[in-house]
C-alpha cells in the first residue's frame, strides 16, 4: 500500500494521540505487524498540557482536553525514536506547533 509515496505493509495504523509513541502498547501489539506507528503529537518544546480535569464523561461519550501534553522533540529523539527504530514499521511523527 502506498500513501503519498510511502510504502506501507498494510493500512493499519493507530490514531495519533491514542497510542503514545508505541512503547506504551508494545507489550500488547506486535509493532512489526502495523503499517505504521503514528505518534502522539510532538512539539519543539515540552508542553504540560491542560490542568485537570482533562476528561469529562457525557451521556453520549466523553470530552477530552488533554492539551497535547508531551515531553518535546529532544526527549522524543533521545528516548522514543531509538525504541521505534527496533521495528520493521514506518513511523509517522505528529508534529504540533
Amino acid at each position: 500500500m502506498d500513501i503519498a509515496g510511502i510504502r506501507l505493509k498494510n493500512p493499519v495504523m493507530p490514531a495519533s494521540g491514542t497510542f503514545g509513541s508505541g512503547q506504551e502498547y508494545s507489550g500488547f501489539v506486535d509493532l512489526n505487524r502495523l503499517g505504521a506507528v503514528v505518534t502522539k503529537g510532538v512539539s519543539c518544546v515540552p508542553w504540560e498540557g491542560n490542568p485537570a480535569p482533562r476528561i469529562m464523561e457525557t451521556a453520549s461519550g466523553m470530552i477530552n482536553a488533554v492539551g497535547l501534553q508531551n515531553p518535546g522533540i529532544d526527549v522524543f529523539i533521545e528516548r522514543d525514536l531509538p525504541f521505534l527504530r527496533q521495528f520493521d514499521t514506518k513511523v509517522i511523527v505528529n508534529i504540533c506547533g
